[in-house]
């Protein structure tokens, strides 16, 4: 049995949020901005989730981070985060 602060439940959470990472870029807009000549990436369903880069790679990898932060600190607040499940308290293997 883990239980929260138990190395495994850490491992659990951090793979449940490295897939929910995955779910968003999959949904994840790119548009070339002709103006700045560059690639910006976004995602809708987290408001402000947004980079640019050069190329179209490096503007997901920083949109990657942008919303690593955004879960960590959403989660860390207690705010609302579209398609985010609770995991239970204690976990049975």
């Amino acid at each position: 049995v883990g239980e929260i602060g138990n190395p495994i439940c850490g491992d659990i959470m951090k793979l449940y949020i490295t897939q929910y990472i995955e779910n968003l870029l999959r949904k994840a807009e790119y548009e070339y901005d002709e103006k700045t000549k560059s690639w910006c990436a976004s995602v809708k369903d987290l408001p402000g989730a947004y980079a640019q880069a050069d190329t179209v790679e490096e503007a997901r990898e920083q949109l990657a981070e942008v919303i690593e932060d955004y879960v960590l600190v959403s989660l860390q607040e207690k705010h609302f985060l579209p398609g985010f499940k609770k995991l239970p308290a204690k976990v049975y293997g």
